[in-house]
């Protein structure tokens, strides 16, 4: 029997030692702090957002092959939009609405914003896009809706 425990515990080691037990990229994103050591993660930052429907985390490789994730985080509009005036003249609120992070994770756990864009959608699935900045990581950490009202609404034309 102890032999037994001795060879689980080589094996436990050598696949940490290889990287095999490291967190993957959605967890490394996930645990992000964009304030710092003492701030609250990604995750959490997401979890108390205004209006939070879901999320949805995924990763894959980007073009030079390094580890991106991708999170997709669904609003209900009618809460998001509190504060916001009516839709302009010609649009409407969107019946969905998402905010799409991309962030570069690193081989040494770094996390790097790469783009955002809001997302609203009709009720019949078309949409309308609205590319976001950095900003909307500084509206999350402020619990502030990081969509701009102009984002919740979808053209009367689709």
């Amino acid at each position: 029997m102890g032999r037994l425990a001795a060879m689980a515990a080589a094996m436990v080691l050598v696949l940490a030692v290889a990287g095999c037990l490291a967190p993957g990229p959605e967890a490394v994103a996930r645990n992000w702090r964009p304030q710092g050591a003492g701030g609250q993660s990604l995750g959490q930052l997401i979890a108390v957002s205004p209006g939070l429907v879901g999320a949805t985390w995924e990763s894959y490789d980007g073009p030079a092959g390094e580890p991106l994730v991708r999170l997709a985080v669904e609003y209900a509009p009618g809460k998001a939009a509190l504060g916001c005036p009516a839709p302009a003249a010609g649009s409407r609120l969107g019946a969905r609405a998402f905010l799409i992070l991309s962030l570069a994770v690193g081989k040494n756990g770094t996390v790097d914003f790469v783009s955002a864009e809001g997302q609203a959608y009709t009720a019949g699935g078309a949409f309308a896009s609205f590319p976001l900045d950095i900003g909307v990581i500084a509206d999350l950490v402020a619990r502030a809706s990081p969509l701009p009202c102009p984002a919740l609404a979808v053209p009367d034309y689709l």
